[in-house]
């Protein structure tokens, strides 16, 4: 009797295990399905991602941006060292700049009256050295007074074609003309320096711009020509060209 009433008991309860088990079993894969998925939809997900990738770009442009305007102020300041060494020089007694006998014959008459010349504002002697007038020049650009300092950059080329300033001019009025976005005479002024003055300081940063003058003509395969060969040297212009190059090839 006692065992068929704990047979009655097992097979009225059965259900209700098994219905416990299949709570038991179902409850983690629950909580698993329930961690893994992100109360986001999938578009808003895909927004948000988006916007880190936009943001990153920006930031990596901002500091691309402030990478060559640190490397432009750093030029900035050697060359205004240079200048007030190179005038020191000059006052202590150094060397004086020496005169070619093609510059003599293009010279005009030396004058006994002391004769000046205006250079946009500015008036110098005739015996004013070359560091003078190219710091005339100079103070003029930092003052961005772009077209007074073409004039005096040329009236340094004019009287000193070979001094110790004159791939700096050159480079200058490229510089000048690529910001008025007048990039055939960039291209002449960074060319000139370049052939003409193959060992100057300033000739990486005139293949560098040259490139990009290049790039802003159309000529893209020559400005990747170019760029290319500063991007193999080790200046501070290679790291420039390397960017460039990055960013738009």
């Amino acid at each position: 009797m006692l065992k068929n009433l704990l047979a009655v008991v097992l097979v009225a309860s059965a259900p209700v295990l098994q219905a416990q088990v299949r709570v038991i079993e179902s409850s983690p894969q629950s909580i698993r399905s329930g961690v893994a998925q992100s109360d986001l939809p999938a578009s808003a997900e895909s927004d948000v991602y988006s916007q880190i990738r936009a943001l990153q770009e920006e930031v990596a442009l901002l500091r691309g941006l402030l990478e060559e305007q640190s490397y432009e102020l750093k030029q900035l300041k050697q060359l205004q060292l240079d200048n007030y060494m190179d005038l020191d020089r000059r006052l202590s007694g150094g060397t004086p700049p020496v005169t070619s006998a093609a510059n003599i014959q293009n010279m005009p008459p030396i004058s006994t009256a002391p004769v000046t010349t205006s250079v946009s504002g500015a008036r110098l002697t005739d015996t004013a050295s070359e560091s003078d007038v190219y710091k005339a020049a100079y103070d003029l650009l930092n003052q961005k007074d772009f077209d007074g300092s073409v004039v005096a950059f040329k009236e340094h080329l004019n009287r000193f074609p070979n001094g110790d300033f004159a791939s700096n001019s050159h480079y200058w009025l490229g510089k000048i003309a690529m910001l008025k976005k007048d990039y055939a005479q960039a291209k002449s002024w960074f060319t000139e320096l370049i052939a003409n003055f193959p060992s100057a300081p300033k000739v990486p940063d005139a293949q560098l711009d040259l490139g990009k003058v290049y790039f802003l003509m159309g000529d893209k395969a020559k400005a990747k020509s170019l760029l290319s060969e500063v991007a193999a040297g080790s200046t501070d212009a290679a790291r420039l060209a390397q960017k460039f190059l990055s960013d738009n090839f």
